[in-house]
């Protein structure tokens, strides 16, 4: 028999659940005026703030081009480049928008996966954490950290707070408000979460059942950013040695309201784009004219990312001529023109640097365009209407840099090798057999293996 008031309201909460689906997802976008760091937004490594039904903001061409800079392919050299290719494959593999299930059931719940060696030697897998990049970088939020959200605080008698905690988290065929993610259920606890220079309060997501699967979207990988998510269940987000096999059903549910058909806003072309061909309304080819750029549009229904060489020994990416057809609105009717966009640099650039530390010392794990370059334009004022912080475009040039400090360690209060603590190690890994390759390029999983475990008994993994 339930005895706690909290077990009653979960077992209710659990059968009302088990007659609509039980899925969710969040929209990432820039932050709204009321969003401020007292209630948890704008926290460091944040990349945005979640967005309302009606304020997506997304990626305007069906055609994205990237590449990698020199950085990156000093650093993590020809291996580097064939992992992100497998997340870009991820992507490029879906089917458009039009053409999913309605309740997306050929997805998913959970596409997590561990590799136990680079777990043991505190390895990261650059395939997922590019996939989830790539991810914000198309408007995705973390629904494991939005489930629930503070919209207001305010001291009654200038001493006592009253919160008022918001649901930004959809369910991704109802479109309705919901507590579920992937099938399990969260709650919140409203708690203080002080930090080094200031304090703030944050409606802490948690699950219900403890036993549930948790933080299972692969979005969450890149952007729980400076938010935390409750302890009742063990979770965590930045595991060494977890790798995804694909999308889960909340990540393509999250995708398919942003890019579906049905989905109109007026949106501006990219700067740079001309009319060339490929529409029955454009000039022939060869001829560039001036385009229809702001305009009511549909969504792209498919995103597809096409690959840019970098030029080693010129030291720039070869020129690139994206084109792809265009759809607007005008009078009613659905027209089209050929778009042809010259490019000397990619839409996406992945790049290696020392990405600097965070407050606490530790250093960062990557970087991404987004609120923090201005990357989100908000198209409220032509949409026909204002103050909101939505609808809106994500414009390139986007950046996603990967740190290459390199082998580390760390100390608290002083100390040497042999007391500190090994910082994480890049690296690609699957679920087979095989070694996990790491990097910089030249590393050497036996030296890794050393560092980690002692250079006395050689390696763990080695038959006696």
């Amino acid at each position: 028999m339930l005895g706690t008031l909290t077990e009653r309201l979960c077992a209710l909460l659990l059968l009302a659940g088990a007659a609509e689906s039980a899925w969710g997802f969040s929209l990432l976008g820039p932050y709204d005026t009321w969003q401020t760091q007292d209630i948890a937004y704008q926290l460091p490594f944040d990349s945005g703030g979640p967005m309302n039904l009606g304020e997506e903001y997304r990626l305007v061409t069906p055609v994205v081009v990237y590449g990698y800079d020199q950085s990156f392919l000093d650093y993590f050299g020809a291996d580097g480049v064939a992992a992100i290719e497998k997340a870009i494959r991820i992507l490029n593999d879906l089917p458009p928008a039009s053409a999913m299930s309605a309740d997306l059931s050929e997805f998913p719940l959970d596409t997590r996966r561990y590799n136990y060696q680079a777990s043991a030697l505190g390895i990261f897998d650059l395939k997922s954490y590019a996939l989830s990049i790539l991810l914000e970088e198309m408007g995705l939020a973390a629904p494991e950290r939005w489930v629930w959200t503070i919209r207001s605080r305010v001291l009654l008698g200038g001493s006592i707070p009253f919160y008022t905690p918001a649901m930004r988290n959809f369910d991704p065929v109802t479109w309705q408000p919901t507590p579920y993610i992937n099938g399990t259920l969260y709650t919140y606890s409203i708690l203080p979460r002080p930090i080094w220079i200031f304090d703030y309060w944050e409606a802490v997501d948690m699950v219900v059942d403890p036993n549930a699967p948790a933080g299972t979207t692969v979005i969450s990988l890149a952007d729980i950013g400076g938010g935390a998510v409750g302890s009742r269940a063990d979770i965590s987000f930045s595991d060494s040695g977890l790798f995804y096999t694909g999308l889960t059903r909340d990540d393509v549910g999250a995708l398919r309201y942003i890019y579906r058909k049905q989905n109109y806003n007026v949106e501006t072309l990219l700067p740079g784009s001309v009319t060339g061909g490929g529409g029955p309304w454009s000039p022939p080819p060869g001829t560039n004219a001036v385009a229809v750029s702001q305009a009511l549009r549909p969504g792209v229904d498919k995103v597809t990312f096409v690959r840019a060489d970098f030029d080693s020994l010129f030291g720039q990416f070869k020129t690139m001529t994206n084109r792809y057809t265009d759809h607007y609105v005008t009078n009613g009717v659905v027209r089209q023109q050929g778009i042809v966009r010259a490019l000397t640099v990619p839409d996406i650039v992945f790049g290696a640097a020392d990405l600097g530390v965070t407050l606490d010392g530790d250093p960062f794990v990557f970087f991404r365009t987004l609120a923090s370059a201005g990357a989100f334009v908000n198209n409220d004022a032509i949409n026909g209407t204002t103050g909101l912080p939505g609808p809106g475009q994500i414009n390139p040039p986007l950046q996603i840099q990967f740190n290459k400090l390199g082998p580390f360690f760390q100390n608290i209060g002083g100390g040497g090798e042999e007391n500190a603590t090994i910082g994480f190690t890049w690296g690609h890994f699957d679920g087979t057999t095989n070694a996990p390759i790491i990097f910089p390029v030249g590393s050497s999983i036996q030296d890794l293996e050393r560092r980690v475990l002692g250079s006395g008994g050689g390696s763990p993994w080695t038959i006696p």
